[in-house]
């Protein structure tokens, strides 16, 4: 059934195929109009809608077809079936409720135009100024809210509230800048920000004041901003490039053979809330539940009435795998793989773009604890860019 013949709701009755004829006779005798008639097991049937059953019923009298049957269906016919069920009575008085009153409030909230500016910090944004869901549409007074909205979140240009029905719909503009402009006017040198010997040098903007071969201490001034012209006098401009030099990086970690592991106990637990606009309920779950023992998995599924229409009904649930600290003994083994690990994480962001020339490890260990130094060896661009303050 579509839909709406769901909603219109209908009977099917069906009688043996030796009764079809008189069945038939009452419905067109009295123009009565039926719909998807089946043949099967030597049964004849068809769907009548409400009102034709009443009438039908009402022209038929007290006579009965053998083997008749009728079946109701449709949405009377779940009405009927869950009468005595007052939670789903109350949860149908519901939606009604909010099918009704749905264009007074906002129901969901749709951002556009965001390339860099996360969503999330729009909206946190909106909600403070007053939109989120379940805010009175009337209420909102959406030019005032985009006047605010581009001082509230740096980097907007535009700001621009729709409300469609339940629907905000919120177009944004990031503000664009030309750097380049920006880089041209602002004054800057490039200071070295480690110890090492110049390897080779791409400036690109201002002077150099160093050369291959060269001996730098880290805070050192590579790429000076300032130009002195005998014709111009003493300009500043913005030091552009990069300098690159043989550096020595030390790196440290200390790795103690009595850590604690985590193991799972098989236990898991839920707790269930709905969330209807902003207002979380709770449903059921297990209220003893200590987060400092448990993995916490928050998850959040949105309601929609016939499976397309989107409602401001969050079903949540958050489910927690328990787990025990138990005392383990690393082997050395053990120790310098998580060693070799903390160092690794420790350099990975210096050493994406560096020449390696050598690694140099050093351990050593006591009765509780396994300590690692490596030197590393490597041409970096040792280049950082400062600004000149001119005030």
């Amino acid at each position: 059934m579509s839909p709406l013949e769901y909603l219109r709701s209908a009977y099917r009755i069906s009688v043996s195929e030796s009764d079809t004829r008189f069945l038939l006779d009452i419905l067109v005798a009295n123009d009565i109009p039926f719909h998807d008639l089946r043949t099967e097991d030597g049964m004849f049937s068809l769907l009548l809608y409400m009102p034709y059953y009443k009438e039908y019923a009402r022209l038929r009298g007290e006579r009965r077809y053998r083997k008749e049957t009728r079946e109701q269906l449709g949405f009377r016919a779940l009405l009927h079936r869950y009468r005595k069920r007052k939670g789903i009575l109350v949860g149908f008085v519901l939606a009604i409720f909010l099918i009704v009153f749905s264009s007074l409030f906002v129901w969901d909230i749709t951002v556009t135009g965001a390339d860099t500016i996360p969503e999330a910090v729009i909206l946190d944004a909106l909600e403070k100024r007053g939109v989120k869901l379940g805010t009175f549409v009337p209420s909102v007074d959406t030019e005032a809210i985009e006047q605010v909205m581009i001082l509230d979140v740096e980097g907007l240009s535009y700001v621009s509230i729709n409300l469609r029905g339940t629907v905000a719909s919120v177009e944004v503009r990031e503000r664009k800048q030309d750097t380049e402009i920006e880089d041209r006017q602002t004054p800057s040198n490039l200071i070295a920000t480690a110890d090492g010997q110049i390897e080779a040098l791409q400036v690109t903007g201002g002077v150099s004041v160093v050369k291959p071969g060269d001996i730098v201490r880290k805070g050192e001034l590579l790429v000076s901003g300032v130009i002195d012209s005998q014709a111009l006098g003493y300009r500043l401009v913005r030091a552009r490039g990069e300098v690159f030099a043989r550096v020595t990086l030390s790196y440290q970690t200390q790795i103690p053979y009595e850590t604690e592991e985590k193991v799972y106990t098989g236990e898991f637990f839920s707790q269930k809330s709905i969330k209807i606009f902003s207002k979380t309920i709770k449903l059921f779950g297990k209220d003893s539940i200590s987060p400092s023992t448990c993995d916490k998995i928050e998850m959040e599924r949105r309601i929609y009435l016939f499976g397309f229409i989107k409602l401001p009904i969050f079903i949540m649930e958050t489910k927690y795998a328990e787990y025990e600290l138990v005392l383990k003994t690393l082997t050395q083994t053990e120790a310098l793989r998580m060693a070799y690990d903390d160092i690794r994480a420790q350099s990975e962001n210096i050493l994406d773009d560096a020449e390696i020339l050598g690694r140099h490890t050093r351990i050593t260990e006591d009765e509780n604890t396994l300590c690692m130094t490596q030197q590393i060896e490597c041409i970096i661009n040792i280049a950082e860019e400062v600004k000149i303050e001119t005030d």
